[in-house]
Formats: structure tokens, C-alpha cells, sequence
């Protein structure tokens, strides 16, 4: 059965916002629908009204702040981020991860905001995010706040965002450097374990994806060698427990457990 709804198509963010309240909670936003529109035609989800949120002014654009760190627009591509000049220079990093993320026909529909409000467990983008400490700008009835995204993804598939919420931008602070390595499921191009290693002011992060039943994480672990050995060789000597990993047809916890050092070791080889 096709999923019926009506289409509004608001000018600006307070137009989606009446919007959604009109439809008294039988509501969704959507940018690029890649994620909303499945879920619907699986019938996971229905809604009576879907608000365009893609051709918002305010969720636009992609620019340089202050001490070396870029705003995204939370209706921004993942093509136009992965092309952008500005995260090419800024945050050549998630200029690569984003190369990752399915395939160039869904990165050029698809959302970094979309991506974000589904807490993916598999996200590409969510390990950039984590080890950068980025800050989600939202809006709603309630008015305007920021959160950064540890306290935004509660679990794998939930937000701390409010139904009526619209996420209007990303903050991104500047890393030093920053490598992506994904080992892909060759069907679906979701993370099976996805490692992304960063040094920048916050130190040496190293976030998964893909891996963990609690979604994207981080490894302490291998944070502390690298701090103090920035090499992949001090990688090997670190225990990944096998414990909250994914154990299923694509591979056992433990397999999982040992690409996330071996992903670990390339992303830092790759940064040196």
C-alpha cells in the first residue's frame, strides 16, 4: 500500500513551524526523505502531513566561523558538503568521510540534518561529529537552543529533539587531523565497523560506527595508547571487549571487535 499524506512546502522556519502545529502532531518534517520516506514505505511509520524543509533559507549554507570552524546548514547535502571549498579547507576530514556515505545518488538528496534526526546506529557522519564535540543548533515552539551531540543522540534511532524541532544547523570545531576507514556491508554501503581517528584541540579521539549495539561510540582505550604514542603499532596491544557488539550474519562480536582495530590502525596510518 502506497502511504498517502499532503505535501507543504513552508518559506521559512516559522512558516514549518505553524505548519506543524496545525497538523496537531500527524506530522514529519523531511529534507531529502532518504531515511522518513523508507521508513514510511515499511510501514514503520505514517503521517498525515510532510513538511519540505529543503528550500528553507536558515537551513542553508556552509560557513567559516570564528577560530577555524564551520556552521552546515541541517538542509545541506551530503554531496554539497563532501564538494564544499570551505570543508575542504576547514575540515578536510568530513570533506573525505562524506564520500562514504551510500552512494553519490543519495548524497545528493540526502541530509546531513536527516541523517542526525534519525540517530542511524550505522551513521557516517555521527563519528565526525562525536570526536569534534559538534553542537546541534535546533528550533521550535519553544524557541532556540543548541546541544552538543552527546547529549542530542540518547540511543540509536532517538534524539533529544522534540517533535516540533527542526535542526537548523551543525557547529564544527577545527580538528588537526582527522581520517575515516569503513569496512562497508557491499549491499546496503552501511557501516559493518567504521572508525574515524582525530587530534586536534580536544586531544586524540577515535570514534566507531557501524560496530555497537548502543550505536556510534567512543574507544578510551585506544584514545589513551595514541595519546601517547600517535602510531598504529600501539593499536595492537589494546583490548576491544567483545561486549555490546553486534553479533549477527555479517559477522560475530568478535570479528567486529578486531576490525575496529584494524580500521583504527589505517585511520591513524592514514593520518601520519
Amino acid at each position: 500500500m502506497v502511504p498517502r499524506f499532503s505535501l507543504v512546502r513552508p518559506a521559512n522556519v516559522p512558516d514549518a513551524l505553524a505548519a506543524f502545529a496545525a497538523a496537531d502532531g500527524d506530522a514529519a518534517y523531511y529534507a531529502g526523505g532518504t531515511e522518513l520516506l523508507q521508513v514510511m514505505k515499511m510501514g514503520f511509520a505514517q503521517f498525515g502531513t510532510l513538511i519540505d524543509l529543503k528550500g528553507l533559507p536558515e537551513l542553508r549554507g556552509i560557513t567559516e566561523r570564528a577560530g577555524g570552524g564551520v556552521r552546515i546548514g541541517g538542509a545541506v547535502t551530503h554531496r554539497e558538503i563532501e564538494r564544499s571549498p570551505v570543508v575542504g579547507a576547514r575540515l578536510a576530514g568530513l570533506a573525505r568521510l562524506e564520500r562514504h556515505v551510500a552512494n553519490v545518488r543519495v548524497r545528493n538528496t540526502g541530509t546531513l540534518g536527516g541523517n542526525l534526526a534519525f540517530a542511524e546506529p550505522h551513521s557516517d557522519p555521527a563519528t565526525f561529529l562525536l570526536v569534534c564535540d559538534a553542537t546541534v543548533e535546533l528550533c521550535g515552539a519553544a524557541g532556540t537552543r543548541a546541544l552538543g551531540i552527546g547529549a542530542f543522540i540518547v540511543a540509536p534511532l532517538l534524539t533529544a529533539r522534540e517533535a516540533d524541532e527542526i535542526i537548523v544547523a551543525v557547529r564544527f570545531p577545527r580538528p588537526e587531523r582527522a581520517a575515516y576507514i569503513k569496512f562497508a556491508n557491499p549491499a546496503s554501503r552501511y557501516a559493518i565497523v567504521g572508525v574515524l581517528a582525530s587530534r586536534g584541540p580536544q586531544g586524540v579521539r577515535v570514534a566507531v560506527t557501524g560496530a555497537g549495539e548502543n550505536g556510534v561510540f567512543r574507544v578510551s582505550a585506544i584514545e589513551h595508547a595514541l595519546a601517547q604514542d600517535f602510531s598504529e603499532k600501539v593499536i595492537e596491544s589494546v583490548a576491544i571487549p567483545p561486549d555490546g557488539l553486534f553479533d549477527d550474519l555479517h559477522g560475530t562480536a568478535a570479528y567486529r571487535a578486531n576490525l575496529v582495530k584494524v580500521m583504527a590502525k589505517r585511520a591513524v596510518a592514514r593520518i601520519a
